[in-house]
């Protein structure tokens, strides 16, 4: 589904990503490890399209994303991508319907048209009983897990996921990992998660190790 090769990326001086390559296949779910500092957060960005390469490809169903305008970018972003990050991004003005809504809503569908998935997803997710709170009246695993939901509401086939139990306490950071890898079995959406957590990691179909920039396990 996806390959990414010989992916360059220097900030200044400091040389980030040297040369790195990765695959991802339909429905797996891939851990990406590494010590703080080591390129994992650039790779995600930079396989999200969220930020530009010096150098390599990634191809995505046979086609060379960062080659893509910035128009075409985006709507590649809101159509085939998801995103979890370590903080929420919950915007805190509106529901947790609303804010799962938010993809679809910038993809131009309209409210009427996608929020009864969104309240499929939040029931799916746990959360059939919060439907209209807001980011501040959740705990921080129902936040997380409405910004999961938000990821799926425009039926994307990759979700990249930065530290996405790094705000959790053990118990929801397992409730997130096992929603990850049961969504990965009945939608069929790939998952590459960067993480510290290598008990977690364990548990990913695959296990891919950065360091200074590289792929070395």
């Amino acid at each position: 589904m996806l390959k990414a090769t010989n992916i360059y990326k220097s900030y200044g001086q400091l040389q980030v990503l040297k040369g790195v390559g990765i695959e991802l296949e339909p429905g797996e779910v891939v851990a990406l490890v590494g010590s703080s500092g080591a390129g994992k957060s650039t790779l995600l960005q930079i396989l999200g399209t969220l930020d530009t390469a010096d150098a390599g490809e990634v191809m995505f169903d046979d086609k060379n994303i960062l080659t893509f305008g910035e128009r075409q970018q985006a709507q590649f972003r809101n159509q085939s991508l998801g995103f979890v990050f370590q903080f929420h991004h919950l915007l805190p003005e509106f529901t947790a319907v609303e804010n799962v809504c938010m993809p679809a809503l910038i993809g131009k569908q309209s409210m009427r048209d996608i929020q009864p998935r969104a309240e499929e997803l939040l029931t799916a997710l746990g959360l059939k009983d919060r439907f209209g709170h807001k980011p501040g009246e959740l705990s921080g695993g129902e936040q997380q897990r409405v910004s999961v939901a938000r990821a799926l509401i425009n039926k994307p086939r990759l979700i990249l996921a930065d530290e996405p139990t790094g705000n959790l306490d053990t118990h929801n950071s397992e409730e997130l990992y096992r929603l990850i890898f049961d969504l990965a079995a009945t939608t069929g959406v790939s998952f590459l998660i960067a993480t510290h957590n290598l008990d977690l990691a364990g548990k990913a179909d695959r296990t891919i190790r950065i360091q200074d920039g590289l792929i070395v396990s």
